[in-house]
């Protein structure tokens, strides 16, 4: 038989189940007030800003007319009340009562218990206290935990050694390029050099920043726009270009930007870019020609 015409289809929730999977809480370390010297080692038993045997415990946060937050959805809570027997109202005792308690060393929670899946749900609400995923722990001053997947640090060592494997290879592009070096030096500074600078000290400055900041250096390099800022940056060098007030104009008075504009560093690249301005960029161009 036929179904009935205009008979509404039936909307199926899907149930609420716990995650299969495992946390920790990582205690995210600073050096500040008693551990903030040089003396405080890795190891030491204050490294970071707690001692090693504490502990830290956190209760439901409040919401601001003073009652608890509730953190379950109803799905969320009648699953819970089934399988632990407890009240889980947000006007019952239990979460008057009930503490996280971290220390300083890994805190494992498995999400597939249902009170470590109540801690989890708990520390996530602290939003200026726990960080709620690896890559966010440095976003807040305040974070003093960071609730880690497995394999989080491991993809993040990968991400940076994969950037640094980038970052290497574009610097062995240039490597031996006085100039662009030292433009693209300025550009990851924003501070001018001499061109007289010895060439061990460019290459070294240039492989710092390549080590500590690799995806700044990668960012640099990859711009579309890079030859046009190491052009200015030379026309600069060679006395075409003027710079005054943080205002590019060529030495005959041209200012390097659209009628509208102000002749700023982005302007000025934009400018030179734009291919109804190739012909100043050509007269530019043959200007240091000559200069050098």
């Amino acid at each position: 038989m036929g179904s009935n015409k205009g008979e509404v289809a039936e909307v199926v929730t899907p149930k609420f189940e716990l995650p299969n999977k495992k946390v920790y809480v990582q205690f995210i370390k600073r050096r500040m007030g008693m551990a903030s010297g040089d003396h405080i080692t890795e190891d030491h038993v204050i490294s970071g800003g707690m001692l090693l045997n504490s502990t830290r415990r956190y209760t439901l946060p409040l919401k601001r007319n003073g009652s608890l937050a509730n953190i379950l959805s109803k799905e969320q809570k009648d699953f819970l009340e089934k399988r632990t027997g407890l009240n889980l109202s947000i006007y019952d005792s239990f979460w008057n009562d009930y503490v996280v308690t971290l220390r300083k060393t890994n805190n494992p929670l498995d999400l597939s218990d249902p009170m470590d899946y109540i801690s989890y749900l708990i520390l996530l609400s602290l939003t200026d206290k726990i960080a709620p995923t690896w890559a966010e722990r440095g976003n807040k001053l305040s974070y003093e935990f960071v609730i880690v997947e497995e394999g989080a640090e491991l993809k993040e060592i990968k991400r940076k050694y994969d950037s640094k494997k980038d970052a290497y290879k574009l610097y062995g592009k240039i490597e031996d390029d006085r100039d662009k070096l030292l433009g693209v030096l300025k550009l990851l500074t924003n501070k001018p050099f001499s061109k007289g600078s010895e060439m061990d000290w460019i290459q070294t400055e240039v492989e710092n920043h390549v080590d500590q900041s690799p995806s700044n250096f990668v960012a640099v390099m990859k711009d579309s726009a890079l030859v046009t800022k190491l052009l200015i940056h030379e026309a600069v060098d060679l006395g075409v270009v003027v710079k005054k007030s943080n205002k590019y104009i060529t030495a005959d008075g041209l200012e390097l930007c659209d009628a509208d504009e102000t002749p700023t560093f982005s302007n000025a690249v934009r400018f030179l870019d734009n291919d109804k301005n190739q012909e100043v960029r050509s007269l530019v161009e043959a200007k240091m020609n000559n200069a050098k």
